[in-house]
């Protein structure tokens, strides 16, 4: 009986950890306002023990166009003369510079594409961490508050 009581308190507790260990974010600030994911653009989506957004949403926030190519499935994101690219399935942001310059970011889980019926079409989702630092972003996290900050350092200068 008493292997028994040891166990399931052992098991209380592994459960009771995992599930507080990872929280789920509940609001977003870029550069100290508070953004607000609109219905028709998605949602936050917790996966793999990250807070994943969808990218358009994000990138725009940050002042970049973004166009979506079906034929290689992939998102382009335009910034001033830098051109990031993000294939769905892969782990990793390709950042084109504007001298030719490749440089990439590798995620340690790969960007998806959810469908909406209900909005039409489908949204692609990324790590909001991996994509903001690809940007050059500092991003932060209040679990006070279950807040993710994200920040332009040129903004502050």
């Amino acid at each position: 009986m008493k292997k028994l009581t040891a166990l399931l308190t052992a098991l209380c507790l592994t459960f009771g950890f995992t599930q507080s260990a990872f929280a789920v974010a509940q609001s977003i600030i870029i550069n100290g306002t508070a953004a607000e994911i609109p219905s028709d653009m998605g949602e936050i989506i917790e996966q793999d023990d990250r807070t994943f957004v969808p990218l358009r949403f994000v990138s725009e926030k940050m002042g970049k166009t973004v166009k979506y190519d079906d034929n290689i499935k992939a998102a382009l994101i335009l910034d001033k003369s830098d051109m990031y690219i993000v294939q769905e399935g892969s782990t990793n942001i390709y950042k084109i510079a504007d001298l030719g310059q490749t440089t990439v970011t590798a995620m340690d889980t790969a960007a998806f594409v959810k469908q909406y019926d209900d909005i039409g079409g489908g949204r692609m989702y990324l790590p909001i961490r991996f994509v903001s630092e690809a940007f050059g972003y500092t991003v932060g996290w209040d679990e006070a508050t279950l807040t993710v900050t994200i920040d332009d350092p040129a903004a502050a200068k």
